[in-house]
């Protein structure tokens, strides 16, 4: 969009972070990155949140995220999961994003399970910025299959996965020329300065390293899952902004086929930190899902999980 700008976290403000039409600017993903290795900038959790929803693409490939989202759904987990005097724990947790809503769940975890081990999982977890020399302003960054996903010439910032409209006719010219340019030079190598760009919030990665049976990986949720899990957990993804119910459908086969034998399905959605959650605690049975308890308020996709059917 016209004038979309590169802000320093001083300049996050409302003015800002929209246009000329009040529309929201995109904000370089590689900020991200940059402002985690600062120290001591106030409110750096909301701008951190602010580039991560700036850069949402039409499907959230990349989610919106706040610590201390889903904490005493997160505690009621937890207590059931103990209830279930499990052998071994084993815990997938699905699109973490930048891992900041897992911050507590981990974190709780840690402290009453023993002996556990963690998987966090997204589509993506490193991107990659490139540029035709270190000293370089403008450059492209991509994702683990060297698709290019936005584009930065100051002052523009493009993100590729959001469609602007026909009001923004300069902008979508621009952004067509410099995506061939760039698909061209990307192709040809041009790109000869490299970085990447984890996308892990700092007090996640802190909680990792604490045992060497934590992990993250890349997962797509349309992908079978090789590896069996005692629990299965996933935060604001499964539900109808994000897929269809067919999709789900499709998902929940995945994640049936993921978990052990009474393993433990834990999925919910809140609008914002702190809000209810709407969620559910589902047993895998021989059949399908039984509901094992709702912790705040009825899942909005309890319906679909009781109905399953695994295909196996």
């Amino acid at each position: 969009m016209i004038r979309r700008g590169i802000y320093k976290p001083g300049q996050l403000n409302r003015g800002a972070l929209e246009d000329i039409f009040g529309k929201e600017k995109n904000i370089s993903l590689y900020l991200y990155q940059k402002l985690n290795q600062v120290d001591n900038v106030l409110g750096k959790a909301t701008y951190a949140e602010t580039i991560l929803n700036r850069f949402n693409s039409d499907r959230n490939v990349i989610k919106r995220t706040y610590k201390n989202r889903f904490n005493n759904f997160d505690h009621e987990s937890i207590v059931c999961i103990l209830k279930q005097n499990f052998e071994s724990i084993s815990i997938l947790d699905l699109a973490i994003s930048d891992g900041s809503a897992s911050c507590y769940f981990l974190e709780q975890s840690t402290k009453y399970l023993k002996n556990f081990s963690y998987t966090g999982s997204d589509l993506q977890i490193n991107y990659y910025l490139n540029k035709k020399d270190s000293n370089g302003k403008s450059y492209i960054i991509t994702d683990g299959n060297n698709k290019i996903i936005e584009i930065t010439r100051p002052p523009f910032v493009w993100n590729l996965a959001r469609k602007e409209g026909n009001l923004y006719f300069i902008n979508n010219m621009l952004k067509c020329f410099f995506l061939k340019k760039a698909q061209r030079e990307l192709l040809n190598n041009k790109f000869k300065y490299r970085e990447k760009i984890e996308l892990i919030h700092p007090d996640f990665k802190n909680l990792l390293v604490q045992s060497k049976h934590f992990q993250i990986r890349n997962y797509n949720l349309f992908d079978g899952i090789k590896e069996k899990y005692a629990v299965i957990r996933a935060m604001n993804i499964l539900h109808y902004g994000y897929f269809n119910e067919e999709q789900v459908t499709r998902i929940l086969n995945n994640l049936y086929s993921g978990l052990n034998s009474n393993g433990l399905l834990i999925e919910g959605s809140n609008e914002d930190a702190g809000t209810p959650v709407e969620g559910a605690i589902y047993k895998k049975t021989e059949t399908g899902f039984s509901l094992l308890q709702v912790p705040e308020k009825s899942s909005r996709i309890n319906d679909l999980v009781l109905s399953f059917i695994p295909n196996y």
